[in-house]
């Protein structure tokens, strides 16, 4: 089955909308506090916006692509890593989000650099800065190429095509708008997504094959593949990795801290980030996303690629007008977490690096113009990364690793141990980091996680150097 002049009209107004948003928000942002709306949204999202966004941010191409090849080749106890995910979330809620909104709020904040300079001082949090844009820009360029797999399934484009394809909307509306367009469009995109997922493809494919009965039946009468609908299949071994992998992420996410700088208030940031968890990760997202995967393989069990079985399922059970949907809802997800972590390393750049360093006297349209360009070239370069590794859930996975190895622990003692000092903080970053890196290029001796070995390096340097050093002038042992 291909998509139908109807299906191709579908994901067309989508683009369109999308770019349309952009435009209008940076019509209306022209002026003083510009770069304000650019970089933090004006600090006033209200509750369905923060919510929508900080959603539709980590369900993105990644999780929502690769959950459905985790549905194919594990079953459904693979919803448990979105289950993770959205645990970590409501962690986050109480353990962090209250106090950097405090922080964000009385200082004007806006990136973990800023954060962590106020608590510490310049270096720190330039190196902080450094790392997290790093991570998260090796991160945009899963979710294009997670775009363009999709495209390339569906409407039949070259690969080539498809990324540059995906990539240029996404730029077109960052760079209009910046994170209230990026904001504004996930809102749009969340709704797109609950729909053509959750309520749409779900019971449209769970129709097809007699409900969760039909599916418990069909696997359970061979013994190879009863483990596909057995929700404790996977190791508990394996369990404790996924929370590993992903809850230190959500600490130092520049997209969670954007999300929190952005929201009106503590109390819409809190609330946000619980909803975000439960219901929408869990149980919704968690077991939908991987219910498509498992009715996948009951119906197409020869696909070669498990990441193709979202698309592909799409594309032989729904009807024409509902399948352009449902695409649209998937490259909903994908572009929702592709803009956000593109503008993680936008707002470094322009906030951490050209207004702290380069013009500490930029005016607020200079910043935008810079906030722009730092969008295009950024952007372009994701592009091209999202060639080098074209397993969108290895990329994920690498990117989360790099950050959460050099800042989980110093971003610990920056909100918990008041006796972490800048220069503990400084050097357990830079080892914790430098040794994951060195971990993955030596191919991981041992088994042993390049994010594990990095925080056995990292957590050590943090106590021992802040022991053994005072708190320099600049630090702020008071903010947390």
């Amino acid at each position: 089955m291909s998509l139908q002049t109807l299906d191709l009209f579908a994901i067309g107004a989508y683009f369109v909308v999308l770019i349309w948003i952009g435009l209008r928000v940076a019509r209306r942002e022209r002026g003083s506090g510009e770069s304000e709306s650019f970089l933090a949204a004006d600090r006033n999202m209200g509750l369905l916006q923060t919510t929508a966004s900080t959603a539709a941010t980590d369900l993105g191409g990644g999780f929502s692509i690769a959950m459905g090849g985790l549905g194919f080749t594990l079953g459904i106890s693979g919803s448990w890593l979105i289950a993770i995910s959205g645990l970590s979330v409501v962690l986050v809620s109480f353990l962090m989000v209250p106090k950097v909104k405090r922080w964000a709020d009385r200082v004007r904040g806006l990136t973990t650099g800023d954060l962590f300079e106020t608590r510490f001082d310049r270096r720190t949090g330039t190196l902080a800065a450094v790392v997290i844009g790093i991570a998260w820009f090796t991160f945009a360029g899963g979710q294009i190429i997670a775009g363009a797999k999709l495209l390339q399934a569906t409407v039949g484009l070259d690969l080539t095509i498809a990324v540059v394809l995906s990539g240029s909307v996404i730029l077109a509306y960052t760079a209009l708008g910046g994170l209230k367009a990026v904001i504004y469009t996930d809102v749009f995109q969340m709704i797109v997504l609950l729909i053509g997922i959750i309520f749409i493809a779900v019971p449209i494919g769970l129709h097809a094959v007699g409900g969760w009965s039909g599916i418990v039946e069909h696997f359970t009468a061979n013994p190879e593949t009863a483990s596909l609908v057995d929700w404790g299949a996977v190791s508990w071994q394996e369990l404790l990795g996924w929370f590993f992998a992903i809850f230190p992420v959500w600490f130092i996410s520049i997209a969670a801290m954007q999300r929190i700088v952005a929201a009106r208030d503590e109390k819409t940031a809190r609330r946000a980030f619980l909803l975000t968890g439960v219901p929408i990760e869990w149980p919704l997202f968690a077991i939908g996303s991987t219910l498509i995967g498992l009715i996948a393989r009951m119906l197409m069990p020869e696909l070669q690629d498990a990441e193709m079985a979202t698309p592909m399922i799409i594309m032989e059970l729904l009807p024409v007008g509902v399948a352009g949907i449902v695409i649209a809802a998937y490259i909903a997800a994908v572009m929702s977490t592709a803009d956000s972590v593109l503008m993680g390393p936008v707002a470094i750049y322009t906030n951490d690096i050209y207004r702290k360093f380069l013009r500490p006297d930029a005016s607020e349209q200079a910043l935008v113009r810079v906030a722009r360009a730092a969008t295009l070239v950024l952007g372009v370069l994701s592009i091209g990364m999202a060639y080098l590794v074209p397993n969108v859930l290895e990329l994920i996975l690498y990117a989360y690793t790099f950050g959460a190895a050099g800042l989980f622990f110093p971003m610990l003692g920056l909100l918990f141990w008041p006796r972490t000092t800048a220069s503990g903080a400084f050097w357990s970053m830079l080892g914790g980091g430098c040794s994951a890196v060195l971990w993955v290029l030596l191919d991981e001796p041992f088994g042993v996680s390049s994010s594990y070995l990095g925080w056995l390096v990292s957590l050590p340097l943090l106590v021992v150097v802040s022991l053994a050093t005072d708190h320099s002038p600049e630090e702020n042992r008071d903010m947390f």
